[in-house]
C-alpha cells in the first residue's frame, strides 16, 4: 500500500511553517519510517491570516525536494488555495489536476460556489481541506451534496481531527478520500497519520488507488 501525505506546510520560512531547515532532514526520515514515501508541500495561498512568501516558494521546494530524495521520500509542490471572495485564482495544483482548497471554518464566503466551479471550469478537481473545522459543512448538508455530487470535489480529513467528534462522524461516513497530517513541523505526525489510516482501511483504499491510478 502506497501512503501520501497531500496537506502539509512544511517548507521552511515559507509561509506558517515552524520547519526548521536543519530539522527538514530528520522530518523525512520519520516521513519513511512512518511508512510513507510520497509528500505534497501544500504552502497557504491568500491566507489573510498567514504571509505566505511566494517569491520563496520554488527555490525552497527545490531545496526541499533534494534533501527528501535522500531520504527516499518523493515531492510534489502543490499549495492550500483560501476562497475568499477573490478575482484571481493564485493557486499550485496539486499534481497538476487538482486543487486543495480552505475557507472560512465558521461561514462559507458568498461566493464560495461560484470559485468552486471556476476551478472545475478551469479542469481541476478541488479536495476540500479539513472538512472537520468546518462549521457550515456537514456530510448531509445540501451544501455538502451540491459541492460532491454536482462539483465533483473530494474530501480529506486532517489525521488528528479524525480524533475529534466532528471528525469521526466525517470518518464514518464513508466519504472521506484522504487522511493527511496538515503537518507545520511536528516529527510525530507521519506515524499518527499511518496508525490513523489502519482505523480506516476504507480510505488507506482510495488513497492507494488514487496515487496507483493518477501518479504511477
Amino acid at each position: 500500500m502506497t501512503v501520501i501525505d497531500i496537506h502539509t506546510h512544511l517548507l521552511p520560512k515559507v509561509d506558517d511553517s515552524r520547519m526548521k531547515k536543519h530539522k527538514f532532514s530528520s522530518m523525512m526520515t520519520r516521513y519513511k519510517e512512518a511508512g510513507i514515501d510520497r509528500i505534497v508541500f501544500s504552502p497557504h495561498i491568500d491566507d489573510p491570516y498567514v504571509d505566505t512568501k511566494r517569491d520563496k516558494i520554488e527555490s525552497t521546494f527545490e531545496w526541499a525536494r533534494e534533501k527528501a530524495a535522500k531520504a527516499g521520500i518523493e515531492c510534489t509542490l502543490g499549495s492550500e488555495f483560501y476562497i475568499r471572495d477573490q478575482r484571481e485564482l493564485g493557486f499550485i495544483p496539486h499534481f497538476g489536476t487538482h486543487v486543495l482548497c480552505e475557507t472560512d471554518p465558521t461561514f462559507a464566503p458568498p461566493s464560495y460556489l461560484d470559485t468552486v466551479r471556476k476551478i472545475r471550469e478551469k479542469g481541476y478537481t478541488v479536495i476540500l481541506a479539513h472538512v472537520e473545522r468546518y462549521k457550515f459543512l456537514t456530510p448531509d448538508c445540501d451544501l455538502f451534496q451540491i459541492l460532491h455530487e454536482e462539483l465533483g470535489c473530494m474530501v480529506q480529513v486532517n489525521a488528528r481531527g479524525a480524533r475529534t467528534e466532528n471528525g469521526r462522524f466525517w470518518m464514518k461516513s464513508g466519504l472521506v478520500d484522504f487522511l493527511a497530517t496538515d503537518n507545520h513541523g511536528e516529527e510525530s505526525l507521519p506515524l499518527e497519520l499511518y496508525e490513523i489510516l489502519g482505523q480506516y482501511p476504507y480510505v488507506a483504499r482510495k488513497m492507494d488507488a488514487f496515487v496507483r491510478n493518477n501518479l504511477d
